[in-house]
């Protein structure tokens, strides 16, 4: 997996967790429902288990981290417990100013 191309694609969402997190579970369907509402968006889910230098490069320290990139730029940064309501608000405001 090429995490730096994650970086630069239009708008993606990178969602870094554990498999034997349980906030990381009880997060995962929401955070993923949530990126459906944008069909142009990208959506990877990286286990520390199965690649640990994502957390390096990525810059995570403490999991679920949910982080969203727009060419290469981020947009967002939440981890362990963020408000969905009001992400989605922010969410709703960046992609249409990217994709309108």
């Amino acid at each position: 997996m090429d995490l730096q191309q994650l970086k630069y694609k239009k708008f993606s969402f990178v969602y870094i967790s554990r498999e034997e997190c349980s906030v990381c579970h009880a997060l995962l369907p929401k955070i993923k429902k949530l990126s459906e509402k944008y069909n142009q968006a990208t959506f990877q889910k990286i286990d520390l288990n199965e690649c640990p230098e994502a957390a390096g490069e990525f810059m995570v320290f403490s999991i679920p981290a949910l982080i969203i990139y727009s060419r290469g730029k981020e947009l967002y940064r939440g981890a362990r417990f963020f408000n969905l309501s009001e992400l989605e608000i922010k969410l709703d405001r960046y992609y249409d100013s990217i994709f309108n």
